[in-house]
């Protein structure tokens, strides 16, 4: 029986100052994590988010949530430049969890979580060797997506109920949810509201609607790659 694959993709936010070194977990903070199984061609997909502020049982009941929601469902983990980003804030936080003693058991079950971890940048960066920027080892999940012909969702900021100025006072000009956007600005919007209890409110419930959509906008999109580097792995 095939027990399928699993797909994981995290979100961060850096309250404290600008990230220098993007393999520094003390620069990072667990915001959500977007998850997937696929059975087939069946695709079930969620979202975890950060229920309180930064302090670190926070970050374990999260990471708890992730590693029991991928233990249920079993299979081997799909990231995407999951080994140097992904993977390594995860096992970062979960020995800080375990040293913390709030969950001893975080290292080993992340551990067992990531055995047979497929980082899916690796293979896109040998089938799509031109597709690597200068100074890079793989390719953007975007132009890897691009070139499998694999279409990757967009999260407009006008499809969502936000004040006016709301982004504009966050520093975002764009027209649509970036990564950084999450990192610098809208991850630690969402937990401030998290924290003064502003879940009723509508700013709020669309910022979380937003995050949602844009955290698990990649699941499918990872699949898909996988799928696609698979075969094109099998034809060489």
């Amino acid at each position: 029986m095939d027990e399928g694959r699993l797909a994981l993709d995290i979100e961060t936010a850096s309250p404290r100052s600008e990230p220098t070194d993007f393999q520094n977990t003390d620069d990072f903070e667990l915001v959500a994590v977007g998850l997937g199984h696929c059975v087939g061609h069946e695709i079930e997909s969620t979202v975890v988010l950060r229920d309180g502020g930064w302090q670190i049982e926070h970050t374990a009941s999260l990471l708890r949530d992730v590693v029991e929601w991928c233990e249920e469902r079993g299979g081997p983990v799909v990231t995407y430049n999951g080994e140097s980003f992904d993977e390594h804030h995860l096992r970062a936080w979960a020995r800080d969890v375990a040293d913390a003693g709030v969950w001893p058991e975080a290292p080993s079950r992340v551990d067992a979580l990531f055995s047979d971890h497929v980082d899916l940048g690796t293979l896109a960066a040998t089938a799509f060797p031109h597709a690597v920027r200068q100074n890079r080892e793989i390719p953007a999940l975007w132009k890897a997506c691009e070139e499998a012909g694999i279409d990757q969702p967009t999260v407009w900021y006008d499809d969502y109920d936000l004040p006016a100025g709301y982004l504009d006072r966050l520093g975002i000009d764009d027209p649509h949810v970036k990564g950084a956007h999450v990192g610098q600005a809208l991850g630690e919007r969402y937990v401030e509201g998290v924290v003064n209890g502003l879940d009723h409110t509508r700013t709020h419930a669309e910022l979380t609607r937003l995050l949602v959509a844009y955290a698990v906008g990649d699941i499918e999109p990872l699949f898909a790659l996988h799928d696609s580097l698979r075969r094109s792995n099998a034809e060489r």
